[in-house]
């Protein structure tokens, strides 16, 4: 039991970073190369990275058991990290606008799901750079 309660926070601490580190570099972010939709599906994809991998490690290593506990952590955490990196870049999509609406200048459509459904909206950024919900749904 204490080598899993260690483990799990070795692996708190490799996750802390990644998860901080593009938040981080979101706020660097010039305005004119900034498109919302992408960087959502960047940070659900690293969301769902660290999610995936940690997850993985812990079932990894319980299933492995013995003296291969390490190598099943192992496994088990990019096997988690990919899968869980694929199923959050798919959770958002940079989509083109629908029929009834004409796309407007320094403005994107984007559909996200979360809590069991699809949610459709328009972002549009401002005279004064910063990209805020339109109203548009």
């Amino acid at each position: 039991m204490k080598s899993l309660v260690a483990f799990a926070a070795s692996a708190a601490l490799v996750a802390a970073p990644m998860i901080a580190i593009p938040h981080m570099a979101l706020a660097y972010t010039t305005s004119w190369d900034y498109d919302p939709c992408k960087e959502a599906q960047k940070s659900a994809t690293t969301r769902g990275a660290v999610t995936g991998g940690v997850l993985g490690a812990v079932v990894g290593s319980a299933v492995a058991g013995g003296d291969s506990r390490l190598g099943g952590a192992l496994v088990g955490g990019a096997v988690g990290a990919a899968a869980g990196g694929a199923i959050g870049h798919n959770s958002v999509k940079c989509v083109s606008y629908p029929p009834h609406y004409r796309p407007r200048a320094n403005c994107h459509w984007v559909q996200e799901y979360s809590g069991g459904r699809t949610h459709s909206f328009e972002v549009c950024r401002g005279s004064d750079g910063v990209w805020r919900a339109s109203g548009r749904r």
